[in-house]
């Protein structure tokens, strides 16, 4: 993918060694600046239709409502209408996940986790649910944007255990939220701005609990020049170390400035 030829991305996505079915589900569409990874769960086969069909509903509902958005949003610390349309993109898959779930047998319990990123303007929008993570190396360090929605995490954010004692009493893969679990869904969104040279990094669980993020971070350092090999690597990585589960990864880098469209005062500055 490029985004006027100043993003560039890597995708990759497998089933791992034990597991007899991906259901990982993993997508981009450049001419837009949208990722999409989700990671599902359910009975047989009922994950990867969950997943499956979060990734299309979200691709489909941003690509048409970016057409009706409100250009210009000044504030880059603050969600703004891309934010709210990933949010609305995510909620509209869950109500269809809930649904399909709930009329047939064979995808009772479906659901999927999901993190997305919308790049404009020189930032991102990022919503998120669950445990798929988003990551952003920049210089040399990387830093974990989305915050997991677990019971560890709970447990951690109330204050009462540390990391490690939480790590003791739960797994770490019990999740809080999950599109399809419940009948509403509660999606957390923001917003970064990005500068050239940034990495970003979607990733299901299945690298994270495989890799710390050390080796990532090296990971990132070696390879960022080629997304490819990135993407390739960090795969193995997780393989290397187990691969207990389905391992799904999409990078982008920012090469060039980018925008998706200005406020007209914006581009009237500029020409004078």
């Amino acid at each position: 993918m490029a985004l006027e030829g100043r993003i560039a991305t890597a995708l990759r996505t497998d089933v791992g060694k034990l597991r007899d079915n991906n259901e990982d589900a993993v997508a981009e569409d450049g001419d837009i600046g949208l990722l999409v990874l989700a990671d599902g769960m359910g009975g047989y086969n009922a994950g990867e239709v969950a997943s499956g069909m979060a990734i299309a509903t979200i691709v489909s509902t941003v690509r048409n409502g970016l057409a009706d958005l409100t250009l210009g949003h000044a504030d880059a610390s603050t969600p703004g209408p891309e934010a709210h349309l990933l949010e609305q993109a995510i909620t509209c898959a869950h109500r269809e996940i809930f649904e399909a779930g709930t009329a047939q047998e064979n995808l009772s319990g479906m659901g999927t986790t999901v993190v997305a990123v919308l790049l404009h303007d020189n930032r991102m929008s990022v919503a998120h649910v669950g445990d798929s993570r988003l990551y952003r190396w920049r210089f040399g360090t990387l830093r974990q944007v989305t915050r997991d929605h677990s019971l560890l995490e709970e447990l951690v954010a109330n204050g009462q255990f540390s990391r490690v004692e939480a790590a003791s009493m739960v797994r770490k893969n019990i999740v809080t939220r999950a599109l399809g679990a419940n009948p509403e869904v509660q999606v957390e969104l923001q917003v970064e701005a990005l500068e050239v040279g940034d990495t970003l990094l979607l990733c299901s669980d299945g690298l994270t609990d495989m890799v710390p993020d050390e080796l990532i971070g090296l990971s990132l350092h070696r390879y960022g020049d080629d997304l490819d090999a990135a993407a390739e690597n960090l795969v193995e990585l997780a393989l290397a170390a187990g691969g207990r589960d389905n391992v799904s990864v999409a990078l982008a880098r920012v090469d060039r400035p980018y925008g998706r469209g200005r406020a007209w005062y914006s581009r009237l500055i500029d020409w004078i």
